[in-house]
């Protein structure tokens, strides 16, 4: 199964409508968070040093403005966009129509927001882990080598590997949300389908996501290195943001009507739910 090219081409057809309406929740969202903050920690090695975990921690992700408040609401909004996503992606490939009517949206935010909820809480927990543990372990080569190559070297290591789990853990993952919401099963059945479906396509799923990862990690390590402007950092945080998520949710229905075997309409170039409204219109006209 080719994961990747279906999911470039519908990303480069629909994805740009799709990144602007996450941009400003993406934004705000990275005022709370930075996915990259251990990256940008890293080209400070010659310097990095730390009495405790609590302070390498803080000097990690420390922000120079108290902005905590827009990156809680910039997170609820995150929710009821991928709510809409979800039904945003799911329609056109179920009916070929691709709209982001707000008319719709109601009816989306109603029916996908429970999952969008607990998958969004399940990632923000795991990627938590993953980031305190990183932290830890930075703090260990801290305290074992102080600042310099060697601290560079275990630290970047160290950030490879956790980076490598957690895109392990989000292609894991791909297929519990729609499974949740297209059967009815409950979060551990819908869990456990997606999972046994995901079998020999996460290795497939991690390279797919690397695609759009690894491009804004270079871009993260080029700013770090050549400026230190926050106002930078937190933009491309947020870019990154707005980007990744429509691209899984994108892969996320390539691989699930994929694995159930439903026939794509979007792929048909036809909008079923026209066609039948156009018939509808014409046996009226008939009458």
């Amino acid at each position: 199964m080719n994961i990747l090219k279906p999911t470039l081409k519908y990303f480069f057809d629909k994805g740009p409508q799709l990144v602007l309406l996450t941009i400003v929740p993406s934004l705000l969202s990275a005022l709370l968070f930075s996915p990259s903050a251990s990256l940008y920690y890293l080209t400070e090695y010659r310097d990095a040093y730390a009495s405790n975990f609590a302070e390498m921690y803080r000097q990690i992700h420390s922000l120079p403005y108290d902005f905590f408040y827009l990156g809680i609401i910039g997170f609820v909004l995150y929710v009821f966009v991928l709510a809409l996503l979800f039904g945003i992606v799911d329609r056109h490939m179920r009916i070929g129509e691709f709209t982001l009517s707000f008319r719709r949206a109601k009816t989306r935010i109603n029916y996908n927001i429970l999952t969008a909820v607990k998958f969004t809480v399940l990632f923000l927990v795991v990627f938590f882990v993953g980031d305190v543990l990183l932290a830890a372990l930075y703090y260990l080569w801290v305290v074992a080598l102080g600042s310099g190559a060697g601290w560079l070297v275990l630290s970047l290591f160290s950030r490879l590997l956790v980076a490598a789990f957690l895109i392990f853990f989000a292609s894991s993952m791909l297929l519990w949300p729609p499974f949740m919401l297209h059967t009815g099963l409950r979060s551990r059945d819908a869990f456990r389908m997606g999972w046994r479906q995901m079998s020999g396509k996460v290795l497939k799923c991690m390279l797919t996501l690397l695609v759009v990862v690894v491009p804004f990690q270079i871009a993260m390590v080029i700013v770090g290195t050549v400026s230190d402007s926050t106002v930078a950092r937190v933009i491309l945080d947020g870019l990154a943001y707005a980007v990744i998520l429509p691209y899984y949710v994108i892969m996320m229905y390539n691989v699930f009507y994929d694995v159930t075997g439903t026939e794509r309409m979007d792929l048909q170039k036809i909008d079923i739910w026209s066609k039948k409204t156009r018939k509808i219109k014409g046996n009226r006209n008939d009458v």
